[in-house]
């Protein structure tokens, strides 16, 4: 049996894993319940149930009405919990090009500050779309991660669309989040990841179907799959007992649960 499939199952928890969630928010949801604390207090006492040392936020104000208010509090909780805490900068496409390359510029390099988020299903607005260019320009330029929420066939957020992002901005770190969503989504994704070696795979669902995880790490290849959980939208725990327990090797485990985020995100 896998050791880190034997250290869940047993309760043991992966402690003395590196663990590295690449896609979690903070705050409340205006339509979804969230039973527990979804605040930065909330969201640690989640993770060390889990055994999760470290997240990437974007709080949801920002895929929501407000990136500049997500991106202050993202950054007061990494100020609070340094050593649990990494920030994206969040973006909208709503916004004028002054006001997003101000959000960019403002947060870029200061501390904890490893990425870019984008929405384009909330804001409603393609993520090839010409408002998006600037932020397109300023991750290439200074090679950053960009986590996209990406689903099955969109017209905002299809996987499909970024073969030609990721081959006009080849700096940059494109992570599909969600992987497209859909079983279907997710072959789109990995039709997508296996043109460039700049796209990544983002596990982050409420589910995973059979024999998915074992798909994407022999097509795209382990070292571009990201472990991913929707925290506090979707407990982590699920997500863990997913990967612990796929039937990939311990290496590639190790992989997705936290070296590759270590690499992707410079941290």
């Amino acid at each position: 049996m896998s050791d880190v499939w034997q250290k869940v199952r047993s309760g043991l928890g992966l402690a003395d894993e590196l663990v590295i969630d690449c896609h979690t928010h903070m705050g409340p949801w205006y339509n979804f319940h969230i039973p527990k604390d979804p605040g930065p207090v909330g969201m640690i006492a989640a993770m060390d149930r889990g055994g999760v040392d470290n997240v990437v936020c974007a709080p949801h104000v920002g895929i929501g009405p407000d990136p500049t208010l997500a991106n202050k509090l993202v950054a007061e909780a990494h100020t609070r919990f340094a050593e649990r805490f990494m920030c994206y900068i969040t973006v909208s496409p709503r916004h004028l090009e002054s006001e997003m390359l101000g959000e960019l510029e403002r947060w870029c390099g200061q501390p904890g500050f490893v990425g870019i988020k984008i929405h384009p299903g909330t804001h409603e607005y393609p993520a090839d779309g010409p408002n998006y260019a600037p932020m397109w320009r300023f991750a290439d330029e200074n090679g950053l991660p960009v986590l996209i929420h990406t689903w099955e066939s969109s017209r905002e957020c299809g996987p499909l669309m970024f073969v030609a992002l990721g081959k006009e901005f080849p700096g940059a770190k494109i992570i599909l989040g969600h992987s497209g969503g859909t079983s279907n989504g997710m072959d789109q994704a990995m039709e997508a990841a296996r043109e460039h070696e700049n796209l990544f795979l983002d596990l982050t669902s409420s589910w995973l179907p059979y024999g998915k995880l074992e798909e994407l790490c022999g097509i795209v290849g382990a070292e571009r799959v990201l472990f991913g959980t929707d925290l506090p939208f979707v407990d982590c725990l699920a997500q863990i007992g997913r990967v612990a327990e796929a039937r990939i090797s311990d290496d590639d485990k190790r992989l997705v649960f936290g070296l590759n985020a270590k690499r992707v995100f410079g941290c």
